[in-house]
């Protein structure tokens, strides 16, 4: 049985929670996502961030990443996974304003997208634009306040 883009979300959304009670922070999940913000995060300082999270998975989609109705601010971060059924999935914590920053937009529904391609590495776009980010490929403490993640 195949699972659809809900439940592959729910999963990526389990990913992050793991990533982020290994290195100190304590997620809290609103009752729903009204406002694209799928966790507030505890960082170990005591501070607050928003995250929203966006997974992928290969072969179709993995590395391409569609946010709608994206307001950017300084503590929303876009957690972008590229999942992988075999392999630890790769992780790319970006703040909304990097995300805004090297995304295209478009209009889908007369409603505002942005459309982030990192890919995986596969056309010099993508490895142009992943050398570019590299400081938020796998960068959690972003999220926790701990650099020992």
């Amino acid at each position: 049985m195949e699972i659809g883009s809900i439940e592959k979300g729910k999963v990526g959304e389990m990913y992050v929670f793991m990533k982020l009670f290994q290195g100190g922070a304590v997620p809290f999940i609103p009752l729903a996502d009204t406002k694209g913000v799928d966790a507030v995060v505890s960082k170990k300082d005591g501070t607050y961030v928003e995250i929203q999270v966006k997974a992928t998975y290969p072969p179709e989609q993995a590395g391409y990443f569609n946010v709608r109705n994206l307001i950017p601010r300084k503590n929303l971060f876009i957690v972008c996974l590229i999942m992988d059924i075999e392999e630890i999935p790769e992780a790319w914590i970006l703040p909304s304003i990097i995300f805004v920053d090297h995304a295209a937009k478009r209009k889908v529904d007369n409603k505002p997208v942005h459309l982030l391609s990192l890919g995986l590495g596969e056309t010099k776009l993508e490895q142009s634009r992943r050398e570019k980010l590299t400081e938020y490929r796998e960068n959690w403490s972003l999220l926790t306040g701990d650099t020992g993640i």
